[in-house]
């Protein structure tokens, strides 16, 4: 339920390097629904779909703030891209989403 920022530090700065060194890099990350939960006090993970959308929807808040933050003081702007399944089964979907 709380962030580990040293690691999330040393992730970001890996990706930095990367990129200076050329490399395209796509961060997929998870972590918003224990997040949530960790912020209003949940000590068990909810196991309700609507219980765990609401969690993602407060942590994922909390992930994307602390990226952010970490990466502006590399200069590297970010983005959230919110995918599901249909987006890797669905053709049209694929293409959306990969063309983003």
């Amino acid at each position: 339920g709380e962030i580990a920022i040293s690691t999330l530090a040393l992730l970001v700065d890996t990706i930095l390097t990367l990129k200076r060194g050329g490399f395209g890099v796509v961060l997929v990350t998870s972590g918003a629904v224990g997040m949530g939960c960790g912020q209003l006090g949940i000590k068990e993970r909810p196991t309700s779909l609507a219980a765990k959308q609401a969690m993602a929807a407060i942590g994922q808040l909390t992930l994307m703030q602390t990226y952010s933050e970490l990466f502006r003081l590399g200069k590297q702007p970010v983005a959230q891209v919110l995918l599901s399944r249909t987006d890797f089964t669905q053709r049209h979907q694929y293409y959306n989403a990969r063309n983003t």
